[in-house]
């Protein structure tokens, strides 16, 4: 593998100056990208790490007379010189990395010194520009050229490469993303709980596994491919159910947040405070729970977990809004809509908090499609089913039925019948309410029952010349065969 060409090397004294301000230069940038995802670019702590990004790019400018970052495989160069940069530093690099790759950037270079409003505009650029829908270096290129506050120029994305190979573009797959970023949250849910368990009260110091950050990885993916993100929720390891649960409780509330319009620092929030409303159980209600019969006083101690987790919350460091959320969120989210049932029982008639009753329905949706020791996991269709009889009662009627419009007519895994006679699954919904329910389906098996064993997607909009329908649902299949 050959190195990315560097330009003459700074030497003695102004080569450590250099790498002094490129590791300045790349933890204040990522700190700014950092925060928008957080608050909105208005917010005083957005303006204040703006302010410091623009001083320590002039300060750069006024030492190397132009400011090229550059980001290639997890390495950072300063106009063409690599930064060496320290362990504490690389998940900076790493991070920022990430945040260019999902903007289509491969770096940026600045040809004069920079104003407060042209850095507040750059920064407003990124928090609009997001995700891997093919284009985002377009946009950016668009939008950065409307500024009139700010000379800067897109550098492409690129890798190192061998000897007489073609330059490739680095990509990000986003399924593998969605992926791993759920299997980190399982994971962080577990240590969660675990150091709960031995009374600890500090989240875990593993930078990967901190909820915060994992949470707002969620929140990219459903901003970027929402039926990516619902697609998790179809993971279901009764193994390990409470971690499992958490997880599919608060990647379902976020996307109902994000179908209800909510900002990003309010679906931030909400995820974590899906993830966090279940996990007072105790090891030895877990154990309880994969039990075919729980007896009364398990239940009673799991009617209890609710209160339990609150005090684990309370547990957990300073008060603050957000904070305060995840603990409404914690003790409501049992409540009946109309108070008048479910657990803790409630005195006062204020109605419950907007995250209570979204996680509520999330909770007990994926509760229903999850085998539990002393039943089958019912289908979607039917869970759904079963949510709208308790609507106006147990369940807010309204988001209710944003959660059912969200997930269509027939959701994302549930197994069909087609007018041809294939067996299929739903594997992604249209954008387009009108088409709900002419989702794309994975044929699994043909119309004499074979199992099919090359990929085979259809999509059920598609027409014929007469502008009649190819496909269509016959009905829902509850004992679909296993593809082979």
């Amino acid at each position: 593998m050959n190195e990315k060409p560097a330009s003459p090397k700074p030497e003695g004294r102004n080569a450590a100056h250099v790498q002094s301000m490129g590791k300045t230069l790349v933890g204040q940038l990522y700190m700014v990208l950092r925060t928008i995802r957080i608050h909105d670019t208005g917010n005083q702590t957005v303006m204040l790490a703006t302010e410091h990004l623009k001083d320590t790019l002039n300060l750069v400018w006024g030492a190397l007379g132009e400011v090229k970052l550059e980001l290639v495989e997890d390495q950072a160069y300063l106009n063409d010189v690599r930064l060496r940069i320290d362990a504490q530093s690389q998940d900076n690099v790493k991070e920022l990395g990430n945040e260019f790759r999902a903007r289509g950037l491969g770096g940026l270079t600045f040809k004069r010194p920079v104003t407060t409003d042209g850095i507040r505009q750059l920064t407003r650029v990124f928090a609009q520009v997001s995700g891997d829908d093919g284009d985002a270096a377009g946009q950016m290129r668009e939008k950065l050229l409307q500024l009139r506050d700010l000379a800067v120029e897109i550098l492409g994305p690129r890798r190192f490469q061998a000897e007489n190979q073609p330059q490739q573009d680095v990509a990000i797959d986003p399924r593998l993303w969605a992926l791993q970023t759920y299997a980190k949250a399982v994971m962080a849910v577990k240590r969660f709980v675990q150091e709960s368990s031995d009374d600890k009260a500090q989240e875990t110091n593993d930078p990967r596994l901190k909820l915060t950050r994992i949470v707002q990885d969620l929140v990219d993916i459903g901003s970027q491919r929402v039926n990516l993100l619902l697609k998790l929720i179809n993971i279901k390891d009764c193994t390990d159910y409470v971690y499992n649960h958490a997880v599919n409780v608060g990647v379902l509330s976020i996307a109902m947040g994000r179908a209800l319009g909510l900002p990003r620092a309010d679906l931030v929030d909400l995820g974590l405070s899906g993830i966090t409303a279940d996990l007072g159980f105790t090891q030895g209600l877990m154990d309880a729970m994969e039990k075919a019969h729980v007896d009364e006083k398990a239940r009673e101690s799991l009617h209890e977990h609710s209160i339990r987790a609150v005090r684990l919350l309370l547990g957990r460091g300073a008060l603050t809004r957000a904070s305060m959320r995840r603990i409404i969120t914690a003790f409501e989210h049992h409540v009946h809509y109309d108070l008048k049932g479910g657990y803790p029982e409630q005195d006062s008639r204020r109605p419950l908090h907007l995250f209570s009753r979204i996680v509520q329905i999330a909770d007990s949706f994926d509760a229903l499609t999850t085998n539990r020791p002393w039943r089958e996991a019912y289908s979607p269709g039917e869970a759904l089913q079963m949510l709208r009889q308790d609507a106006g009662k147990k369940f807010d009627p309204v988001l209710l039925k944003v959660f059912i419009n969200m997930l269509g007519i027939y959701p994302l895994g549930m197994t069909v019948r087609l007018s041809n006679g294939e067996l299929a699954v739903v594997y992604h919904n249209p954008d387009n309410p009108e088409l709900f329910d002419r989702p794309y389906v994975k044929v699994t098996h043909d119309p004499t029952g074979l199992a099919v064993s090359r990929s085979l997607i259809r999509d059920l909009s598609e027409q014929n010349p007469d502008g009649s329908f190819k496909h269509s649902i016959l009905h829902a299949v509850e004992d679909a065969p296993v593809p082979a």
